[in-house]
């Protein structure tokens, strides 16, 4: 009995102690708003500071991210097969951005600039009729295309 009345009175004065902390380090907040059932969330000045810095710091250099390999193949017309897979799949999903890469001795298609697998799973499931052997791979994505910024 002893235990779980010092276990109530350490929880009420570490929750008090913890909000005293939070009104003098962070004294000026501000509010985000996201669009699911959490309206508005206080966040201390200063984040949006590191959000613009990260931001600046990811456009300048380049993001790991995932893509969708819709085609690889090497030989004598494997440049012509690759091209052709290209237009194919841009006339099918044309809100979506395709590459055609050459990593020696392949051409490759990839489609997508996703920054999470999960994006990608969900692309890849959309495709599966159309590319059966589709496989999601790891990729070095361009900031300012993903975010659709302009240059």
């Amino acid at each position: 009995m002893k235990n779980k009345a010092f276990l109530i009175l350490f929880l009420f004065l570490g929750v008090n102690a913890l909000k005293a902390q939070t009104a003098d380090v962070f004294p000026q907040t501000g509010t985000a708003v996201l669009p699911s059932v959490l309206s508005h969330i206080e966040y201390p000045a200063q984040v949006d500071t590191l959000l613009v810095n990260n931001m600046d710091y990811r456009i300048q250099y380049r993001d790991a991210g995932y893509r969708v390999l819709l085609f690889s193949q090497s030989g004598n017309r494997s440049k012509t097969a690759a091209i052709e897979a290209k237009a194919d799949f841009d006339m099918v999903y044309p809100e979506y951005k395709s590459y055609i890469l050459f990593e020696e001795p392949y051409f490759k298609v990839k489609a997508g600039n996703f920054t999470h697998r999960i994006e990608a799973g969900f692309f890849l499931r959309e495709l599966k009729q159309d590319y059966p052997y589709a496989f999601i791979v790891k990729d070095v994505l361009d900031v300012r295309e993903y975010l659709k910024l302009g240059e």
